[in-house]
């Protein structure tokens, strides 16, 4: 059934984990390679993974949404982890020594994951929207060369108008930047414009900028996280053509 309050949607601003690219695939599957080769970098090896995973929001190879890994920038969570690192009496690293090994080792690792869409016809959609004259976004904490090998994987990149990433620069969300940026660029009313995303960041960054959103939760404990807050809750993209108005 379609909703009156997305009859006129026209432009989409995604977020990326968890939204488009299946996020335990990539991030938590990589994840524990990545600790094993920084803390190998700083001759810890000591340590074990299962110390660092959890403080993370990692458990046996899957994230809470609710989790800094799935809602916070790269320099938020080399912090937990320098600060972890201080209690293991590691004081020979600085913060930004921590924050660019961590960084370096996502690059090199992040291989290790799978990169997969949240729904088998993501491009499909994706193309449906573009040609019913739809704006596509996708804002992410994610570096742009990851974001941008990721969207090439899925085979999607060439579908956004506009892709924001932590970039060092603009501010990240759930701050309304990008939104707002976004708007502006294209000549946008904030009436016509929505977010997707799968996260408590994506609800509240969309509510910043006065936009409707649209959550993802592919699992009834998620559901009962979002539903509350957001404007509708699918499983994943697939299920936007039961929302707003596709021909």
């Amino acid at each position: 059934m379609k909703n009156r309050e997305f009859s006129q949607v026209k432009a989409i601003i995604f977020d990326k984990d968890g939204t488009l690219l299946d996020f335990d695939a990539y991030w938590a599957v990589g994840s524990e390679k990545v600790m094993e080769d920084f803390l190998t970098r700083i001759g810890r090896n000591d340590i074990s993974c299962d110390e660092i995973l959890p403080l993370l929001g990692i458990h046996n190879g899957v994230c809470d949404i609710n989790s800094v890994f799935c809602q916070n920038t790269f320099w938020e969570i080399s912090e937990i982890i320098y600060e972890f690192l201080i209690k293991k009496g590691c004081g020979n690293l600085t913060r930004l020594q921590t924050y660019e090994f961590i960084l370096d080792a996502y690059d090199r690792i992040s291989d290790l994951g799978v990169i997969k869409p949240t729904c088998n016809n993501l491009r499909a959609l994706l193309e449906k929207l573009k040609k019913q004259g739809i704006r596509l976004a996708v804002v992410t904490t994610d570096t742009a060369e990851s974001t941008r090998k990721c969207l090439s994987a899925l085979g999607i990149h060439d579908l956004f108008d506009k892709i924001y990433t932590d970039d060092g620069n603009a501010p990240n969300k759930p701050d309304p930047y990008a939104a707002f940026d976004f708007c502006r660029t294209f000549g946008l009313d904030k009436e016509n414009v929505v977010m997707v995303g799968d996260t408590m960041t994506d609800i509240k960054f969309a509510r910043n900028a006065g936009i409707k959103v649209i959550s993802i939760a592919k699992n009834g404990e998620n559901k009962k996280i979002l539903a509350p807050h957001a404007d509708a809750v699918i499983q994943n993209p697939s299920f936007i053509s039961q929302i707003i108005n596709l021909e």
